[in-house]
């Protein structure tokens, strides 16, 4: 706030400042509360965890590495005064000899969806965040591909699956869409989410490819403990939360080392849902267990594969996509003290080769930023990718002004796009 200016609290009515600083009051009573039980939980869950934690390996190797990151991002522009709907999306990739760029070594891809696709305005929206994924596993195949300069190790932001949830509820729908940038046709939702698979797989056979995930909420961790000890014994908080508070900078979580064995992480995480549903009432834990394995399972197929033979992409479309699922593992790396730890998934090709685990371990803790954590070529190729929330009205504003600078009514836009009755602008 500059010096002088008056705080937003004070410019509401008297009644309504003494509410909201008497809730304000009740609320750091609740907080200060809730942060005596966590020094408590500290305590309880540091012996717990510490199995799974060790030191990073440090190497040195990834500074004469050449690294890949590839980013996307997407923004929707949906505008009531002409009616029309559009959703632009990107992807860039950046080149790294260790830490520093290499000249040249980017690339940008991007275009629009348009009105065309028919679809409601949920399915728009998760078609706009699956065309961004397709664009972002092109770039990264291609760069995987080729030989000047070879890529030896891929960055790509988020999970290698990330764009599995909500597929099941929109692959049946029909698009009809020629995605500009690639020339492909994707008939169907699944068609897309068919290509995605098959990119997907080939990119994490590479055994050179790790995924970064920046939002984590899995609870495994809570799912575990309630699993061994019962359900009394639960925290009720994310693993990227109770490792925040067990964590040093230079450490890293592995969940096999903490389990002892393989466990299914998303199982893991699903547990105390699945143990409070009345079905499984009375179950032994283990019937628990195997209850959310069992719900993991049905809820990948119906997201990730085609449910009949009907349904488009063919019928190897889906192969290996819902076995890497099984071979996927998840460390956190606790990168910078004050900051929680970066998650990052890897498959069982790059575990199986030699020292690549530590290389990219060493590589996120040795090139973190001091603002997130996360590696500064991440957030480089992040802030480069980016496409502002204003850009959607920016680009309908001009979409408009060229139509009324080619003498088209306005009247007549709106009547030929009136189909969608947007009620708002939303970017």
């Amino acid at each position: 706030m500059e010096s002088g200016e008056i705080p937003e609290i004070l410019k509401i009515p008297r009644p309504l400042q003494e509410k909201f600083f008497n809730a304000a009051e009740e609320e750091a009573d609740r907080l200060l509360k809730r942060v005596g039980e966590i020094e408590k939980l500290i305590e309880h869950i540091s012996n717990e965890v510490a199995k799974g934690i060790s030191r990073i390996r440090l190497r040195s190797d990834w500074r004469d590495m050449t690294i890949a990151v590839v980013d996307g991002s997407d923004t929707p522009a949906i505008d009531e005064r002409i009616g029309v709907r559009f959703g632009l999306y990107a992807a860039a990739y950046k080149l790294f000899r260790g830490e520093d760029p290499l000249e040249n070594g980017e690339g940008y891809l991007g275009d629009r969806l348009n009105e065309q696709i028919r679809v409601s305005r949920e399915t728009f929206l998760k078609v706009l965040d699956l065309v961004t994924t397709y664009l972002e596993r092109v770039l990264a195949e291609h760069l995987l591909k080729q030989n000047d300069p070879r890529v030896d190790l891929l960055i790509m932001d988020g999970s290698f699956l990330g764009y599995r949830a909500g597929c099941s509820q929109v692959k049946r729908e029909q698009i009809d869409l020629t995605e500009p940038v690639t020339g492909k046709h994707f008939r169907t939702v699944y068609d897309l989410i068919s290509e995605i698979n098959v990119l997907t797989v080939k990119i994490a056979r590479s055994g050179r490819a790790v995924g970064i995930i920046k939002r984590v909420p899995t609870e495994a961790i809570d799912g575990y403990i309630r699993y061994r000890y019962g359900e009394g014994e639960g925290l009720n908080l994310s693993d990227r939360a109770l490792l925040s508070l067990t964590m040093s900078q230079g450490e890293v979580f592995s969940y096999e080392q903490y389990f002892g064995s393989k466990f299914r992480i998303d199982a893991l995480s699903w547990y105390r849902t699945v143990a409070r549903d009345p079905k499984v009432r009375g179950k032994s834990r283990d019937e628990i267990l195997r209850e959310a394995e069992r719900r993991v399972r049905v809820q990948l197929k119906a997201d990730l594969t085609a449910s009949t033979s009907g349904e488009g992409g063919g019928k190897d479309s889906h192969e290996g996509i819902l076995e890497l699922a099984d071979r996927l593992s998840r460390f956190f790396v606790r990168t910078r003290e004050g900051l929680p730890p970066i998650c990052v998934e890897v498959p069982d090709t790059v575990l199986n080769r030699e020292n690549l685990l530590d290389s990219v371990l060493s590589y996120c803790l040795e090139t973190s930023s001091p603002v997130s954590g996360l590696p500064k070529s991440l957030d480089l190729v992040d802030d480069l990718v980016s496409l502002p929330r204003g850009l959607g009205r920016d680009f309908v504003t001009e979409v408009e002004a060229r139509l009324l600078m080619r003498g088209v009514d306005s009247s007549k836009l709106v009547a030929l796009f009136s189909r969608f009755n947007p009620q708002k602008d939303e970017y």
